[in-house]
């Protein structure tokens, strides 16, 4: 404990030195502020979905709130950006979002419980704001810290950044499930939900701590002409290859937005798991993310993004359809391992991918606009195309003999979420162009090195020497 308190007071004592070590510095800030983040997302926004379940959400309403906060959040960052460019500091605008974040938290659950008539209503207004206030902070936080990181580290520390802040995700998610499954057994449900959200705004107030002591590089002013329209930007020659890219991510994510909204649905509802089963099936999701990431991050370095966003592309079709063959719950575990690992590889790449593409100038405004067009397409997935088949499609079917009995119609949402994702990958990742020079490896190669297990073996070559630490060597033995 002495250990601790003294790394914080060293982590939130004003910044000294040079540059270089400010920004080493930060660094680490932003790993602890990571960790105070992952907190309030395991107890906090992870449990936002089961909560509108909890109110009696349907299939529309379950899809708005798996993808309406993807479009809200990246509006939003188009005033962030905009903000960004008047403003021309960027650790004000983070700070300011942050302490939103955690204020929201409480309206968003006491309203819909005390007010039951507008619950509903209530709760969708301030889940929006919450993301909202995510969005107007993002630009300036991927730019602060684009500006922290050297380009040639951005794999490597964002991979290890990551994966710290993922062993906090996994460990609140775990304390979350263990709270509300407890609540719920107890007969009050509501009241696991405020202690939930609770903490969660205290771990993000407690996160500004770190924030403020970041080292906010001057921005570089933008240039009159810099400052274009969204359309402008798209049909800008210096961006077709990024806008080549942005429309295929946003693409994948829009099919896989189709299925997206509903596999809480399908666990909490249709397969009647509890609490705990569904956190150790995020638990085991998230798990695999950790160790697999850094892999990922090395490919990226190595190999490029293109390369890891092929290769991650192919596997994405496949995910869907081991929740229709299979309610086994250990089958479902497995499934979350392959996901998991899949997802850390395809959001880290396409994360760096970003960084690599677009200079600082412009990237405050790249992201946003990146993050709207996903935004837009994932609303069209969950909401137009994946709600109305989860409203509509029968839940049996019938193919000549066979005679196909499911448990709703969400097992159909899946299969059309895979087949677009199949269509997505062959189509539109081969459009977009690696923009550094890197060695080159084929996507069956690199796949053929997935498969074999190469990221476990680097896991364990990681941990062995640690382990060897551990033991003392025979001249070190105690003698009986």
């Amino acid at each position: 404990m002495k250990k601790f308190l003294q790394t914080i007071r060293h982590l939130t004592a004003p910044l000294e030195g040079s540059i270089p070590e400010q920004q080493q510095k930060t660094q680490q800030l932003s790993i602890w502020e990571g960790r105070l983040w992952a907190i309030m997302w395991g107890l906090g926004e992870s449990y936002i979905a089961p909560f509108a379940l909890f109110l009696g959400a349907g299939n529309f309403a379950m899809a708005f709130v798996g993808t309406g906060p993807v479009l809200i959040a990246a509006v939003a960052q188009l005033a962030g950006a905009a903000l960004l460019d008047r403003v021309g500091r960027r650790k004000p605008l983070i700070l300011a979002g942050m302490w939103a974040q955690a204020l929201i938290y409480l309206p968003l659950f006491i309203l819909p419980i005390a007010l039951p008539s507008i619950g509903m209503a209530a709760f969708i207004i301030f889940m929006a704001l919450y993301f909202a206030t995510l969005g107007i902070v993002v630009p300036s936080w991927m730019s602060l810290m684009g500006d922290v990181v050297a380009e040639s580290e951005r794999g490597n520390y964002f991979a290890n950044r990551t994966r710290l802040v993922m062993y906090g995700m996994i460990g609140s998610l775990l304390v979350a499930g263990i709270i509300a499954n407890q609540w719920k057994a107890a007969g009050h449900t509501a009241v696991g939900f405020g202690f939930l959200f609770g903490i969660a705004a205290l771990a993000r107030a407690a996160s500004t701590l770190f924030m403020r002591r970041h080292y906010d590089a001057p921005l570089e002013s933008q240039p009159h002409a810099e400052t274009v329209s969204f359309w402008k930007f798209l049909r800008d020659p210096r961006n077709k290859n990024y806008t080549k890219f942005t429309l295929a991510i946003a693409l994948m994510n829009g099919t896989t937005n189709i299925a997206g909204p509903f596999f809480a649905v399908y666990m909490l509802r249709d397969l009647q798991w509890s609490y705990l089963a569904f956190t150790f099936n995020m638990l085991t999701f998230m798990i695999s993310q950790t160790l697999f990431v850094r892999w990922w991050g090395a490919i990226g370095d190595r190999h490029g993004n293109r390369a890891v966003l092929l290769a991650t592309g192919n596997l994405l079709p496949l995910l869907p359809l081991m929740w229709v063959f299979s309610a086994n719950y250990g089958v479902l575990l497995l499934a979350q391992v392959v996901s998991g690992a899949t997802w850390s590889g395809f959001n880290l790449a396409a994360s760096n991918f970003i960084y690599d593409s677009v200079p600082q100038v412009r990237r405050a405004r790249a992201f946003s606009y990146y993050s709207v067009i996903n935004g837009v397409f994932s609303v069209i997935g969950g909401l137009l195309i994946g709600a109305y088949i989860a409203e509509h499609a029968p839940a049996s079917l019938e193919l000549g003999l066979l005679h196909i009995t499911l448990r709703s119609s969400l097992p159909v949402v899946f299969v059309v979420s895979s087949l677009a994702r199949i269509l997505v990958a062959a189509i539109m990742f081969p459009q977009f162009s690696e923009v550094r020079n890197v060695e080159p490896i084929s996507t069956a190669r690199l796949l053929w090195r997935f498969g074999m297990g190469q990221p476990l073996f680097g896991q364990v070559g990681e941990f062995m020497p640690r382990i060897r630490s551990l033991i003392p060597s025979n001249g070190n033995q105690r003698k009986p």
